[in-house]
């Protein structure tokens, strides 16, 4: 008999027994017997395990619907992430066009400046600060009525996709600078 209580050790372990074959035959229906809840037995996701070739062969269509998913999404991710290293190239080159335009203008505008000059400030702007960027760079530039100069940049953007042609076009217009007199 135990000293701390009143039970006898008998009694005791035969309780002992008692409750882990208890606990083994509930651990084994549960894994047996097919639940009402929408997870299936033990939280798992799938076919009834009353079966055990119909769970292997779910398991096996659960592991092959993953590798398709992963088949699809991953050349789609690809394509997304060219698509914005290509949107992010098109926009370079297009704010490289707008800046060297501007360069341009201002330049041909000054005070006793010529056309010519406003022409090779834009190019110069370009081959300092984007040789690659912008391909095929074309500069023009004109004196619009009213006094204005005018430069317009045109080039193409780098393409990552071959059969890409992504063309940017930048004008800016500065008034000419000249001294007038008076009356």
């Amino acid at each position: 008999m135990d000293p701390h209580t009143a039970v006898p050790d008998a009694v005791f372990s035969e309780a002992v027994v008692s409750s882990a074959r208890r606990h083994e035959s509930l651990s084994a229906l549960s894994e047996n017997s097919v639940t009402d809840s929408p997870q299936g037995p033990s939280g798992s996701r799938g076919a009834p395990p009353r079966w055990p070739g119909i769970r292997r062969w779910w398991d096996r269509q659960r592991c092959d619907t993953g590798l398709a998913e992963f088949v699809v999404c991953l050349p789609v991710f690809f394509l997304l992430v060219i698509g914005g290293v290509q949107y992010a190239l098109w926009s370079h080159a297009s704010h490289l066009a707008r800046a060297a335009a501007e360069q341009g203008s201002q330049v041909a505008s000054g005070y006793g400046s010529t056309s010519m000059a406003g022409t090779q400030a834009a190019q110069s702007f370009i081959a300092t600060t984007g040789p690659g960027t912008l391909t095929n760079p074309q500069v023009s530039t004109s004196t619009l009525s009213g006094d204005v100069a005018q430069v317009t940049v045109t080039g193409r953007a780098q393409a990552l996709i071959p059969w890409l042609d992504l063309t940017v076009s930048a004008t800016s217009n500065a008034p000419i600078q000249e001294y007038r007199t008076s009356g």
